[in-house]
């Protein structure tokens, strides 16, 4: 389920970080700038974004890449990339954001198209900038979304919350 994108930040990485844990965006920009000491975040990669909710208690299931995306997989550090994604199952295929959803797959998604990140969750999609802050149905028939169907995919990645009982180290700190 996804939450309403909420807060002063106006970026796409905290927006979807804000549909997928319900907090506000501001916040979300407050935990990439703390793990990565950030002074401003104008944009993310998805090891900041998956480290961020990996903070808030959701941790990376399933990726989708794009296959020329091995150019530049992670943000600064690789061993943090490495750390985050050792054990996440993935398939390389080259996939529009439509063809994606229509078939309305499973699960809470973080997905990176055209540089812009869309949370996505039970046929709901959500973002800052081309479809709604508070979560939409998707559907081609809408205009606003079928104008974007054929962006291609960079990466998705699938992400489930884990337990309060969980006691999880943040994938950055392990580094320092």
């Amino acid at each position: 389920m996804l939450h309403r994108i909420t807060g002063r930040a106006t970026k796409c990485g905290p927006s979807a970080i804000s549909a997928i844990a319900g907090v506000p965006t501001h916040e979300a920009a407050a935990v990439i700038r703390r793990l990565y000491d950030r002074r401003a975040v104008n944009g993310v990669y998805m090891d900041e974004l998956a480290a961020a909710l990996a903070e808030l208690r959701w941790e990376p299931d399933y990726a989708l890449r794009h296959p020329k995306r091995h150019d530049r997989p992670h943000a600064r550090r690789k061993e943090v990339w490495e750390r985050i994604f050792a054990d996440v199952p993935f398939d390389v295929r080259a996939v529009t954001l439509g063809k994606m959803l229509d078939v309305a797959p499973a699960g809470t998604w973080a997905i990176s198209a055209s540089r812009h990140f869309v949370a996505y969750s039970d046929g709901f999609v959500a973002d800052s900038a081309w479809f709604s802050r508070r979560p939409t149905p998707w559907s081609r028939a809408n205009p606003d979304h079928d104008r974007v169907a054929l962006r291609r995919i960079r990466e998705a990645v699938r992400f489930v919350r884990v337990s309060r009982d969980t006691r999880r180290r943040s994938p950055v700190s392990e580094e320092r």
